[in-house]
């Protein structure tokens, strides 16, 4: 089985989809999933999935949703659901323990891929590193939990996986300056612009790329929106910073150091 939490939940077997139609049964699924290999116990489930005030039943239906995932799980792998129950997705006490291998999860495939992508780029090997980094990125498929109601605990999983998406996306942008492939760098940091307009981090790669491509007028003005948006959306200033970029950009002779740290200089 393959289970995919980098985007929508998915429960995948031999290439069909089998995720679980009913949205409580999916959340359920989401948070055993995520702590794949640990108990998880009954009243955490209760609270994720019907918060501080559940009903009389939660506990009766609870129990029916994992009854369902693991008939959903038996039919897909032609086996009975006393074999999934004794294997797969076992009762231990008060909770259930869902088991994930490392190879049937997306989840740890990415974190190993940009592993390795950063120890690339720290060796000097750019090119290693933006392949295994395009590998990781090709594991998503949607908004983090896209298709999962996310109670207290599954919010703060989603928002992490946003943030290490942004962060994949992020390096790409560095390594396509490395490289000094501006103009891809450019159109990733614009989309990433659109995406994220108050991140200060996508607009200074914006403004690196456009200056490095010529567009020094055009990198100068991706600051003055972002300054705008800043202060009319949240009525504050851009960091010291992207202040200072601002600041070398606008010299006749930029300094050249600072600039090669940005990968900006041929």
């Amino acid at each position: 089985m393959k289970f995919c939490t980098l985007g929508n939940l998915a429960l995948l077997a031999g290439g069909r989809d089998v995720t679980p139609t009913a949205p409580k049964q999916r959340q359920a699924l989401a948070l055993m999933t995520l702590r794949a290999g640990q108990r998880v116990s009954m009243p955490t489930l209760i609270d994720e999935i019907w918060g501080s005030e559940p009903p009389r039943t939660a506990t009766t239906a609870l129990q029916t949703y994992v009854g369902k995932i693991r008939r959903i799980m038996a039919t897909a792998t032609d086996t009975s659901v006393k074999q999934v129950a004794a294997g797969r997705l076992t009762t231990d006490g008060n909770a259930y323990v869902l088991r994930v291998a490392d190879d049937e999860w997306d989840k740890p495939r990415f974190e190993e891929l940009t592993r390795l992508s950063r120890t690339a780029l720290e060796q000097k090997d750019p090119i290693t590193a933006e392949l295994l980094l395009r590998q990781a990125l090709r594991l998503w498929h949607g908004q983090p939990l896209g298709n999962v109601p996310t109670g207290r605990i599954l919010t703060p999983y989603a928002q992490r996986f946003a943030e290490q998406h942004l962060s994949a996306r992020i390096s790409l942008v560095d390594i396509f300056l490395q490289m000094r492939r501006v103009q891809e760098a450019v159109q990733e940091a614009r989309e990433l612009v659109t995406d994220h307009p108050y991140n200060e981090h996508v607009h200074a790669q914006l403004m690196r790329g456009l200056y490095a491509s010529g567009r020094r007028a055009a990198a100068l003005q991706v600051y003055q929106q972002l300054r705008a948006r800043m202060r009319d959306g949240l009525g504050i200033s851009p960091s010291p910073t992207i202040n200072t970029l601002h600041h070398v950009l606008l010299q006749d002779e930029p300094d050249e150091q600072f600039l090669l740290m940005a990968g900006t200089v041929s």
